[in-house]
């Protein structure tokens, strides 16, 4: 990623069974998966809390260092769905430089 870049993005899915539920804050790691045809956040703990939708896949793809598989990042919003249960969509930034 270039220095002093912040990628906002948000997750596809809700969190699986079991998952603690997240918090504004929490440190999170988008792991790149499927020899990056996904990119996957996972909690401290190690589960996952969901995926990046595919535009916002190629968005990061293209900003990521080649070679690098994983960039650390914080949860910066739960934003509520309405009429939807749920945990809401989480939104992360990722912070280089």
């Amino acid at each position: 990623m270039a220095q002093g870049l912040d990628f906002l993005t948000y997750l596809t899915g809700e969190p699986g069974p079991g998952v603690t539920s997240p918090r504004v804050g929490d440190a999170v790691e988008l792991r790149m998966l499927s020899g990056g045809q996904a990119v996957g956040a996972f909690s401290a703990a190690g589960q996952c809390l969901g995926r990046l939708p595919p535009a916002e896949r190629n968005a990061f793809a293209e900003l990521v260092s080649k070679g690098r598989l994983s960039y650390p990042g914080r949860i910066s919003a739960l934003v509520p769905r309405p009429r939807l249960q749920g945990a809401g969509r989480i939104h992360i930034r990722v912070s280089a430089g």
